[in-house]
């Protein structure tokens, strides 16, 4: 428990610095309060985007599941729960795709990069600063969280997210982990940032400004992945994420381009699945 306290107490000092040094930096320049590159994005272009998301997992996956199990007659749990998460993840990025090429290219250009927003490779830059930044918070944030329920509850081993518990499984099948890796690191990103930052951010950036843009949606973000089988776990994957998630929109408005948070988010997803692998342990919110 005192290690336990001490490391919890590094982290913070780290993060601690690492935010006061990116401020003196300029890293948080609030010059995207100027509230630039506003566009016509309607309620309705939200709420259909995510009825596109919840269908394809409440019809697509079943569907594909059938197909599967057809196929794949021979094959472990394993490799059909493998191939499902995959398939069922790259649908919805075909989708979700698909719609935002139906959408009016007026919405959906701004929607993914606004006038403003500077070259690529600034993206690239900002979103490793961010991440150098906001990997010791999270950090920081699940292991305060953590101690507070051994605290509180007496809790000694929290439940795994079920992605991780799927991920530990995967670590003798290099097919399958190859399979998992691709969803975790590349399709989740793609979708969430989509979703989250890109559509209902923009939205409620129209009405309410950026700053409750970016804390509403952090919190929507973060209850977006409670799970009830995580119990207690909620408690620190939902406070992570919701630093995390910050991070993410704060990023989107300051690039003006969702490829920015995109790479912070595919980012952290990667060092985590390299923390667990490697070293058995990782930061909550894959």
């Amino acid at each position: 428990m005192i290690s336990e306290i001490l490391g919890t107490v590094g982290c913070g000092i780290l993060s601690w610095f690492l935010l006061w040094n990116g401020w003196k930096r300029g890293f948080f320049s609030a010059s995207f309060l100027e509230e630039r590159g506003r566009f016509p994005i309607r309620w309705y272009h939200v709420v259909l985007v995510f009825c596109v998301y919840f269908a394809s997992i409440s019809i697509g996956a079943p569907l594909l599941a059938l197909s599967l199990r057809a196929m794949l007659v021979q094959s472990s749990p394993i490799a059909t729960a493998a191939w499902l998460n995959f398939l069922t993840s790259f649908l919805i990025v075909c989708l979700v795709g698909l719609y935002c090429l139906y959408i009016p290219k007026a919405i959906f250009g701004k929607l993914w990069r606004k006038d403003f927003a500077p070259p690529y490779t600034q993206d690239v830059q900002f979103a490793l600063w961010a991440w150098i930044i906001s990997f010791p918070l999270v950090l920081f944030l699940n292991q305060v969280l953590d101690l507070m329920i051994h605290l509180l509850f007496h809790v000694q081993q929290l439940p795994d997210q079920r992605a991780v518990q799927f991920l530990k499984m995967t670590f003798q099948e290099p097919q399958y982990f190859l399979l998992t890796v691709i969803t975790i690191v590349l399709f989740a990103p793609l979708i969430e940032e989509i979703l989250f930052r890109g559509f209902l951010q923009s939205f409620i950036r129209q009405h309410l400004g950026s700053k409750s843009a970016i804390l509403i949606t952090a919190l929507l973000f973060s209850l977006f992945h409670y799970s009830p089988e995580q119990r207690l776990a909620n408690i620190p994957i939902i406070g992570s994420l919701f630093g995390l998630a910050l991070f993410l929109g704060f990023l989107y408005e300051r690039q003006g381009a969702l490829a920015a948070p995109m790479i912070l988010h595919a980012s952290f997803n990667a060092v985590s699945v390299l923390n667990l692998y490697f070293l058995g342990d990782y930061p909550k919110g894959l």
